[in-house]
């Protein structure tokens, strides 16, 4: 059976998550993903395999919580590999989102056809602030659902710096509007990590951890969707995947986490780029 962690929602201080399986031994797990510290409670449930944790997140990051909570189950299931899975959220776009995209679109279309008229530059504008107002809905509706904002919403920064320089609104509208709601018209069930668990180290007293991508299995629209991603990440250090939330635990622990269990001294992580 493929070993699952199906990340359901975290707001600051809380996460939920469920294992795709019956833990064999929940305390057990919980009391090693624990000996981290600012790890105030784990809750779990036995019917729908979920998991509750309450976390101080200035002591401990989520990422660092979902990395342990692997190795632990990979611990009670023979260090089979276990994956780390967001699923997408397929919400409908609003009129807001598909005013700005037409906006956007039509001015991709001046700029084309008469890139220097002032109804390119007018339709710039309008593109920047349909999709800014289009974003700030997005993030007002997921405040009222989830009781957080997605991370993308950040973009937003990014579109409002391009707008005080006042040139080239284009292509940081399209990049904002296309990380914010790309995801809508994405094949893309969701996406996640891959952890190979295996003994390392005198008298095998490590853990390494080797993390890799969950392969997509979109089509063109997921590519756009990445490339949108990758781009705005290079511009502003945004960075909204698993993947690349999880290597950032490299600047604060160097290589490693702390280890788990009794004769456990620490987890080793390297990543397949």
């Amino acid at each position: 059976m493929e070993l699952r962690i199906h990340l359901l929602h975290n707001i600051p201080g809380r996460l939920r998550f469920r294992f795709s399986k019956t833990l064999m031994d929940a305390e057990k797990l919980k009391l090693h993903v624990m000996e981290h510290e600012g790890i105030y409670s784990m809750h779990y449930s036995k019917p729908t395999h979920s998991m509750l944790v309450h976390f101080d997140e200035s002591v401990v990051d989520i990422q660092e919580i979902l990395i342990r909570s692997a190795v632990a189950f990979s611990l009670e299931n023979n260090l089979h590999q276990v994956q780390i899975f967001r699923k997408t959220e397929h919400q409908f776009i609003t009129a807001k989102g598909i005013v700005a995209g037409l906006s956007i679109a039509a001015s991709g279309i001046s700029g084309l056809v008469a890139p220097k008229s002032p109804m390119s530059k007018g339709l710039d504008w309008l593109g920047a602030v349909t999709t800014s107002a289009a974003v700030l809905e997005h993030a007002g509706y997921d405040y009222r659902k989830k009781g957080s904002v997605d991370p993308e919403v950040l973009s937003l920064v990014f579109l409002a710096n391009k707008m005080l320089s006042g040139n080239n609104l284009f292509f940081p509208s399209l990049l904002t509007w296309l990380v914010t709601f790309g995801r809508h018209f994405s094949p893309r069930d969701g996406e996640g990590i891959i952890l190979k668990i295996s003994k390392t180290g005198d008298e095998e007293k490590n853990y390494e951890v080797n993390v890799s991508k969950i392969a997509p299995k979109g089509g063109y629209l997921d590519i756009v969707n990445l490339f949108a991603e990758k781009m705005l990440s290079s511009e502003t250090g945004f960075d909204n995947t698993i993947f690349e939330k999880s290597k950032t635990l490299l600047t604060s622990h160097e290589t490693n986490l702390e280890g788990i269990g009794e004769n456990v001294n620490r987890i080793i992580l390297t990543f397949n780029q």
